[in-house]
């Protein structure tokens, strides 16, 4: 057995106020009741008086004792063997065959050797899959588990894997996986954070293997009827020396916007092609890149990716505004203004006016899409713009942008407080802070990752414990003092949609440092860049005013990556509903499949559809309360093969190496992995566990009391006394 009790022990008893408190007391009674008994009426022998005497004493004590409200502390200690996280990767990259042996079978292979079985019998063992996340399993499950899901984040896995034994004592943690990274932190520095060793497995080929692959499509999201959009395609090729193949880029209207034969002149090639979309009309297009299979090619599931540009008449009308020029107010204007889907105006107030000595139109107000704050609204902010502003976000509903700062004005701020996902408290301080990873949003997510991970970005300045978000908001990411970043100081980016008002926060300033700053990830150059692109798309994503909308996060999606279906419903006064009957059909071809969305608060309602392979999709849905239908809605999606695991197909048993090194762990190949079973021979270690049990609460001691009153009433009774 692995646990086994030593000792269970009274360690003590403590008093709610001083022990010789207590004592003092204690003595007073006694001598109290010794007084009383010292002569009776009728007399009694000295043995009968004496005991009457130390019953009294013994109830005045034990009263005594009642009010010093004891509690009674027990302590267990056991020896107990720490517990092993077996993390089992499962993403699509695992059903790569290296030399006509499937990676998959490998693993299953290993988690078949006795060493694994002895341990997962003796309840040592806690099995986890993983791929762009960490679901805990059964060792069995974790063997039939199909190598399906999109994406290999490691980082994460073992941090939800810590998380979820968070109360177990973790003494290793065993990573089972071909080292494949396409998502999340870096895992070899986030293994350096991880105060366990984390013993590596690898399985694969570290071999370059021939293939050739469409590794971006680059174009717009959202275009202008009658404006060209520029598209670029990155093809990459390796092991492919020789070779010749075709590319092609197609649009939904079948014309072709690009054919080239491209020859392969090494064994890594890499090259952008460029064309051009012409955005002819209102709607929805749909870009795809298709290159040609090469001869012995490892797979051609990434020989085809699409995008989806959405084709709007006019620009959008972006008012920008701040209490005074920061560099955060500099980065923000730039980022927006690299966003062509946009016009931009701001007013950046200084003493006496604006920047540039601009002078206050309403008209500007009166047209904005979107309001994005700076360090806004302040105390001495303009009053006749701060007036138009407010009453546009709380009567019109205009989507913001919120970025707090240190010189936002609470009170000119609760004029529009029903409209922020969070809620600030007065007498706000600010400290250093890091960002920590949130919860998912389709706003962040529905184009892929983001370039860098949050923990990864340089500290900010933010409020800890100064702020909350509400109920309805979702927490995309949050934030911990720099000198205890385990503990958690606030939301940091919060998103909330309300009768379709949308507003995204940014509780952190002295952003601008994501950008600046030495950051832990190269990429963190690009996020805020990125963040604020995503946000403003999804903030000005229109929101029709019916009683049922339903959508999908994204529009294309991978093999294997969940599609997750959102619906949103209103009542004939546009308040949400939060009872209604929500089924959706899918449709592929002739094929079909029902899905029930469930209730998440505040009219919205969720679910995740699995897609059953690559194609065009459909989707119509309704809503029903009582029988009545208070809307319809349809829509469709696009699943292709392509995958991030095939990104690059080869083992990266040089990952696996530095997570083990710099996590004190050790690295061993699957085919030879006896070294490995010495390391996971963990030591027993003694687990002490405190218990408190309050005493003045428990109902014996009352009977205790009665019972003493009881024989001392008796005693004095047979003695003849009152």
């Amino acid at each position: 057995m692995s646990t086994l009790i030593t000792l269970a022990a009274i360690r003590g008893v403590t008093l709610s106020a001083p022990v010789f408190l207590f004592a003092l007391f204690a003595l007073a009674c006694t001598a109290l009741a010794i007084i009383v008994y010292q002569r009776t009426l009728p007399p009694v022998g000295t043995p009968r008086r004496r005991l009457l005497a130390a019953i009294r004493a013994l109830v005045l004590v034990l009263i005594l004792f009642l009010i010093f409200e004891p509690v009674l502390r027990w302590l267990d200690r056991r020896d107990e063997r720490a517990k092993i996280l077996l993390l089992v990767d499962k993403s699509a990259s695992m059903g790569i065959s290296d030399n006509g042996i499937i990676r998959d079978s490998v693993l299953a292979d290993f988690l078949n050797r006795s060493e694994i079985k002895a341990l997962a019998a003796d309840g040592e063992l806690r099995s986890f899959v993983f791929g762009d996340s960490a679901v805990q399993t059964t060792l069995d499950s974790a063997q039939v588990t199909p190598p399906a899901l999109v994406g290999s984040d490691p980082a994460k896995a073992w941090q939800i894997a810590r998380s979820a034994t968070s109360s177990e004592d973790i003494g290793a943690i065993v990573l089972l996986t071909d080292g494949a990274h396409n998502m999340g932190p870096n895992p070899e520095r986030a293994a350096t954070e991880s105060g366990i060793p984390i013993h590596t497995v690898g399985i694969g080929d570290t071999v370059l293997r021939r293939d050739v692959l469409i590794a971006d499509l680059l174009t717009n999201d959202i275009a202008y009827k009658g404006t060209q959009v520029p598209v670029r395609v990155r093809v990459r090729g390796q092991g492919g020396a020789g070779a010749v193949t075709r590319l092609r880029l197609l649009d939904s209207k079948s014309r072709t916007l690009l054919d080239e034969n491209i020859s392969f002149d090494g064994s890594l090639f890499e090259q952008n092609f460029d064309a051009s979309l012409t955005a002819d009309s209102e709607g929805e297009i749909r870009v795809t890149a298709v290159i040609d299979t090469i001869a012995n090619e490892v797979t051609a599931e990434n020989n085809r990716r699409s995008k989806i540009v959405r084709v709007l008449d006019s620009k959008y009308n972006v008012l920008l505004l701040a209490s005074s020029p920061s560099a955060d107010v500099t980065f923000v204007r730039q980022t927006l203004g690299l966003d062509t889907t946009v016009e931009v105006e701001s007013y950046v107030e200084v003493k006496g006016g604006f920047v540039n000595g601009k002078t206050y139109s309403e008209d500007v107000v009166s047209k904005t899409d979107l309001f994005v704050f700076v360090n806004y609204p302040a105390a001495g902010s303009n009053r006749q713009l701060w007036d138009d502003v407010s009453k546009r976000l709380v009567e019109d509903g205009v989507p913001l942008l919120y970025q707090h700062g240190p010189a936002v004005s609470q009170s000119s701020l609760s004029r529009i407080a029903a409209r922020l996902p969070v809620e600030f408290q007065p007498d706000v301080s600010f400290e250093r802070v890091v960002l920590r990873e949130g919860e998912s949003h389709a706003a962040l997510s529905g184009r892929g990752p983001l370039p860098a991970g949050w923990p990864d970005l340089p500290p900010a300045l933010g409020a800890v414990d100064r702020v909350s978000a509400k109920p309805s908001a979702v927490t995309v990411a949050t934030f911990a003092n720099e000198l205890t970043p385990s503990v958690n100081g606030g939301p940091a980016v919060v998103l909330s949609e309300l009768n379709r008002r949308r507003c995204a926060a940014i509780t952190t300033f002295e952003t601008y440092r994501w950008t600046l700053g030495l950051a832990r990830s190269p990429q963190a150059s690009v996020f805020q860049r990125e963040l604020l692109s995503r946000l403003t798309a999804w903030l000005l994503a229109p929101t029709e005013e019916k009683q049922f909308i339903l959508s999908t996060d994204k529009k294309v999606y991978s093999t294997g990556e969940p599609v997750r279906m959102q619906g949103q419903v209103y009542g004939a006064d546009l308040t949400p509903v939060n009872d209604a009957s929500v089924l959706v059909e899918v449709k592929q071809g002739d094929r079909k499949e029902v899905v029930s969305l469930r209730s998440k608060g505040n009219g919205l309602y969720e679910s995740q559809f699995s897609a059953w392979g690559s194609g065009d999709y459909s989707f119509a849905g309704s809503a029903v309360l009582r029988s009545d239908t208070l809307g319809k809605d349809d829509g469709g999606f696009v699943v292709e093969a392509f995958n991030l695991e095939w990104m690059d197909s080869r083992a990266r048993w040089d990952i696996l190496q530095g997570i083990s090194q710099n996590s004190g762990g050790v690295f061993v190949t699957a085919s030879q992995p006896d070294s490995l079973f010495r390391y996971l021979q963990l030591p027993s270690r003694v687990i002490e566990n405190s218990r408190e049990i309050p005493l003045w609460n428990k109902p014996y001691f009352l009977w205790i009391l009665i019972g003493l009153l009881a024989v001392e009433w008796l005693l004095r009774k047979r003695s003849g006394m009152l």
